[in-house]
């Protein structure tokens, strides 16, 4: 399925029409040692460092040549300059990060036998239609000699075009996981007893009365399960402390230094201090900000996956959109509509296998990001050492 008449039809016409004005030149480093030539999506750009390091430690000496597009355009979309930069640096292979397809060169490429790898691939439904620009697309993609993919639904649709693909994962950006007293950590799971705990974390004032609704309907399924609270804005304590004990939940507070005994059905944390020990006593976590956009109580998704703890958000990204897309890709979140979701997945929640799926796939996605560099680095400089394979 992946080359198809109309397929070479597209690349001709896009090859024969495509110009652009002054498009940037990548600059060929000076020296001896091999070179091959980067050309980087919008999409992989924060991918991009790990993997140029992976690489220069994999084959000591390499020379990177780095294409990517900027407002004059794209010289791997040009006919005449792709074929000039191939020619005049002489690459042992291509490496293309991120989702586009540079037609011209790739097509420059092939005719030069050079193997041709795809990293941070991510593809999407319509690369499967019937149109023009889909049936270029893969007739383009049937020309790589390694296609690594970054998310489960990319495996699907890259086996469904009659490619031979690899699951990598994302290369996701390295996040240090949270500190915490380890001392303070053993004395409150004790006093937890193992009950059945979730951390609503940096929860601005719009999304307290549907956290507490989601808490009611767990206590319905898990009488001692514990809704660990923490405010966006620490001013909201006292009133978030009334709201709490008006709808005839037991509360116990963080600054207090209160009993958390078994009857305590809510703990009100500080506000934004502790997270770590918050992430690592809670098997779930609800990420304050997603359904509402409140864009400054928005934490880090990692802050919780580095941490083993199974995450729930609703539909707002704010500044991580690059990570949500990740985890959701690696089915590593439960994703919310709106607010009225909110109980229903928490309650789905209880169960350890449930938590442990999500909360594996997302510790995965957070902490993985050097090693899945390294295997994209590893396959490339495999592919260096031999020739690409050309379709008759």
């Amino acid at each position: 399925m992946a080359g198809t008449g109309l397929g070479q039809l597209g690349l001709w016409l896009h090859l024969r029409s495509r110009r652009h004005d002054d498009p940037p030149l990548p600059e060929i480093p000076p020296g001896s040692g091999p070179a091959i030539l980067v050309h980087v999506s919008p999409d992989a750009v924060r991918a991009e460092g790990q993997i140029t390091r992976a690489l220069r430690r994999a084959r000591p000496g390499l020379r990177i040549l780095r294409m990517q597009a900027d407002a004059r355009g794209d010289a791997g979309d040009d006919p005449a300059l792709a074929a000039m930069i191939l020619d005049r640096a002489r690459p042992r292979a291509v490496l293309l990060l991120g989702s586009a397809l540079p037609p011209a060169l790739l097509s420059a490429a092939r005719a030069r036998h050079l193997p041709v790898a795809l990293a941070e691939l991510r593809l999407n439904a319509q690369d499967l239609g019937w149109g023009l620009q889909a049936s270029m697309r893969r007739q383009l993609l049937e020309g790589a000699a390694a296609v690594m993919v970054a998310d489960l639904a990319s495996l699907d649709l890259a086996r469904r075009m009659g490619l031979d693909p690899v699951m990598t994962g994302p290369v996701s950006e390295i996040h240090e996981p949270l500190p915490c007293s380890e001392t303070e950590r053993m004395s409150m799971a004790q006093q937890m007893n193992g009950r059945h705990a979730w951390f609503a974390a940096s929860l601005p004032e719009g999304e307290e009365d549907a956290v507490l609704a989601a808490h009611q309907a767990v206590l319905r399924r898990a009488h001692r399960a514990l809704l660990i609270l923490s405010p966006h804005d620490p001013a909201r304590l006292p009133a978030l402390a009334r709201k709490v004990e008006d709808q005839g939940l037991t509360l116990s507070r963080r600054a207090e230094d209160d009993d958390l005994g078994d009857e305590i059905q809510v703990l009100l944390t500080d506000g934004p201090t502790e997270m770590g020990l918050w992430y690592r006593l809670a098997p779930v976590t609800f990420m304050g900000g997603t359904l509402t956009g409140r864009g400054d109580a928005m934490r880090h998704p990692f802050e919780p996956a580095a941490l083993g703890s199974a995450i729930i958000h609703g539909p707002e990204q704010g500044a991580h959109a690059t990570e949500w897309r990740q985890l959701t890709g690696a089915r590593a979140t439960r994703a919310l509509r709106h607010a009225d979701d909110l109980p229903q997945a928490v309650t789905d929640l209880i169960q350890p296998e449930s938590i442990a799926t999500l909360a594996t796939n997302a510790w995965t996605v957070s902490t993985g990001g050097a090693d899945v560099a390294l295997r994209i680095a590893e396959r490339l400089s495999r592919l260096m050492d031999r020739p690409a394979e050309i379709p008759a």
